[in-house]
């Protein structure tokens, strides 16, 4: 009866040690394809069979095992050598396209600034033959009507230049004391905790003494009696070992990006060509350069509306390289929504002191 009892209990414990040893080996496995497919220059491509795939499924099944970062980061510095390559034998648009995908799965990537600014480089250089020609070939300046007008015209931008610039400043000035305060709770929670662990650790060694008091008091009144005492040993401590992500923690996860979305009135809205971004036109930038200056006025984060997740993507990448030409230090956050029409938009909403994550977290 006993043995059949510890059959049935050691069966399953052997079938779920099996089980997690068997998903241990899958995920190296995937680490090892990834390093040959870098190292072999499988980038992003032959389809099924490329770094990036992999990378993408085990971030699926593991999103919180670390051990791919550094093979992600391997895989930008193999194609921003690649952009260096284009870069230096003229191919501008082609390197472009090698570093659009590292911006959009690594952007900390070592050498991408560098390799982004020589084509940003090029591209001004190249707009400025063009206003010298312009130049040469326009034989009469403007009139002084013209000079007047441009001049109020000035004016009137200067002004609200201003204007916007005392607005960021005042919200910079109330996040800053919104994350003091955030800070301060922070502080006040971590002194919270330390206080209860100083005074379990307390309780603790109290209980461990009067047990060791009475363990002695016991001792002494058998020896008096004559009787041996066999001191109980003290019970081995509980170690938690860390366990790793279940399909219900992924699945969690999953849901939790899936319902972080914008909640706050939009600003404003801006239209986007549905066309330029289905021939992937990188001269949308000039269309986007007033929606950059709008985002950068406002300190705002975005939201962009299109009917496909790829198009969001693109079009984030060139948002991101035009707020760059504009201004290095901002870092642009953005959620994505599918458009209610065909019509992509981006609108934009007040600045975020954290991710959309961290507030459905909230």
């Amino acid at each position: 009866m006993l043995r059949a009892m510890k059959r049935v209990l050691i069966v399953p414990a052997l079938m779920l040690a099996f089980q997690s040893q068997a998903a241990t080996e899958d995920l190296d496995s995937l680490l090892t394809s990834i390093k040959a497919d870098i190292q072999n220059q499988r980038l992003s491509s032959p389809a099924g069979n490329n770094a990036l795939e992999r990378i993408s499924a085990f971030r699926e099944q593991a999103p919180f095992d670390f051990r791919v970062v550094p093979l992600t980061y391997e895989w930008g510095e193999a194609y921003v050598a690649l952009a260096n390559k284009a870069i230096a034998n003229g191919q501008m648009d082609k390197a472009q396209g090698y570093l659009d995908k590292v911006w959009y799965v690594a952007s900390l990537t070592p050498g991408l600034e560098e390799a982004q600014a020589k084509i940003d480089a090029g591209s001004k250089s190249k707009g400025a033959k063009k206003a010298s020609t312009k130049q040469v070939a326009k034989a009469k300046g403007p009139s002084k009507e013209e000079l007047a007008r441009q001049k109020k015209v000035a004016a009137a931008a200067a002004k609200e230049k201003a204007r916007l610039e005392a607005e960021r400043k005042r919200k910079l000035e109330q996040a800053k004391k919104e994350a003091l305060a955030e800070k301060k709770r922070l502080e006040a929670e971590k002194k919270r905790k330390q206080e209860q662990e100083r005074q379990r650790r307390l309780a603790a060694a109290k209980a461990e003494k009067e047990a060791a008091a009475q363990r002695a008091a016991a001792a002494k009144k058998a020896k008096q009696s004559g009787k041996k005492v066999v001191a109980k040993a003290a019970p081995a401590p509980v170690v938690k070992v860390a366990k790793k992500a279940s399909a219900a923690e992924i699945k969690g996860a999953k849901s939790l990006w899936q319902s972080a979305k914008e909640n706050t009135a939009p600003l404003a809205s801006y239209p986007v060509s549905a066309e330029m971004i289905a021939n992937r036109d990188r001269s949308i930038a000039n269309d986007l350069e007033p929606v950059c200056k709008a985002i950068l006025d406002n300190d705002a984060s975005v939201v962009v509306h299109t009917p496909e997740k790829a198009d969001y993507r693109w079009l984030t990448v060139r948002l991101t390289l035009c707020l760059r030409r504009l201004d290095r230090s901002f870092r642009l956050r953005h959620s994505h929504q599918l458009a209610q029409e065909d019509q992509p938009i981006v609108t934009l909403h007040p600045s975020r002191g954290v991710s959309l994550v961290r507030q459905v977290e909230r």
